[in-house]
């Protein structure tokens, strides 16, 4: 999902690929483009924004890269985001620059990277425009995005404060879904959690098994049950000390994502077929001062949009699904109990 992360696409697809659009060039002269990439979550209180700019260089670009003046604004930009009801201001929220979240190894410079974050409770009935601009050249880069709705899941069937079950067949199943406003898919994952006790009687709860069930643009995500089983088979090793496992519980996770989002990740992925076009999407506009007046120029890119997460924990398997677990073709082999006494 996903939990408080930063969904962070390649950079090096904005700074190589599309600037191609503006004739950006290493012989040409240089533009200040703006590449934003904002998502926020109204279930989070704590919010990151990546905010930096295109840079050309004489010698080795990834030289270049390594260079985190070569890219970041660091301080010398303000963000903030204004909180809309309709046409109504609400308040303006303010985001400080963070050093906090180190960068992996990688081409550009590590492990300092420049964030931008905020403390604020989000409404998801609430509009938020987003406002970038630079303190010494006056230029604003702008976004304007609702929030991502709320997500409910009709089946499989799930009763608060009781111990439910679930069941995975041999056949096409479909969990069906009450999608809220601006919601353009959602996907779902099934985690597997389980307990090995060895012969000892020591208990130790292993990495859940993750599977990717699909996505979806309409209420229902298709999928074949047994595959759960046989993702426990591939991922789940044989090992003599133990003496048998349990399980834990199975959690039900849908992510959600917002219709600016949706295209963005649309126009940035790979491209199949004879027909090697790409879609170009952004919701960053960009403005600069020109006889006193802000007048647009086209030099942003990235996205500023949202996503959202629910999940749903199950107890244990149904006792179809349990007997299949214990005693099926694809994990009896694992040594699977239902209960321990």
């Amino acid at each position: 999902m996903i939990k408080k992360t930063i969904i962070f696409l390649s950079l090096i697809l904005f700074l190589f690929t599309n600037c191609k659009k503006k004739d950006f060039s290493l012989n040409g002269e240089y533009e200040d483009i703006t590449i934003v990439y904002a998502l926020l979550n109204p279930d989070d209180t704590l919010h990151y924004i990546k905010v930096y700019k295109s840079f050309l260089s004489e010698g080795n670009i990834y030289d270049a890269a390594k260079d985190i003046n070569n890219y970041s604004y660091i301080d010398s930009i303000e963000v903030k985001m204004e909180e809309y009801n309709g046409n109504q201001l609400i308040q303006t929220i303010y985001f400080d620059t963070t050093t906090n979240i180190p960068k992996d190894s990688g081409i550009f410079a590590y492990p300092l990277q420049v964030l931008y974050t905020c403390h604020a409770k989000l409404n998801r009935d609430y509009t938020y425009k987003l406002i970038v601009r630079n303190l010494y050249t006056q230029k604003t880069t702008i976004a304007t995005s609702e929030m991502v709705g709320t997500v409910g899941v009709k089946y499989p069937v799930y009763y608060p404060g009781k111990i439910n079950h679930i069941t995975f067949l041999p056949r096409k199943q479909q969990i069906e879904l009450v999608k809220g406003k601006n919601i353009a898919v959602c996907q779902a994952a099934y985690h597997f959690y389980y307990t090995e006790v060895n012969y000892k009687g020591e208990r130790r709860q292993q990495k859940p098994v993750i599977w990717k069930v699909g996505e979806s643009k309409s209420d229902y995500i298709s999928y074949v049950g047994e595959t759960l089983l046989k993702k426990i088979k591939d991922e789940v090793k044989e090992n003599k000390d133990v003496d048998y496992r349990l399980t834990d519980s199975i959690v039900l996770h849908v992510y959600t994502e917002a219709h600016d989002l949706y295209l963005y990740l649309l126009s940035i992925s790979a491209s199949t077929g004879l027909n090697q076009e790409r879609l170009e999407y952004t919701n960053m506009k960009s403005y600069h001062y020109k006889d006193n007046q802000l007048v647009e120029d086209n030099n942003a890119l990235g996205v500023f949009s949202s996503r959202g997460h629910f999940s749903l924990m199950f107890d244990e398997f149904s006792k179809n699904t349990n007997d299949s677990l214990v005693n099926g073709r694809y994990t009896r082999h694992l040594k699977f109990k239902k209960y321990d006494y």
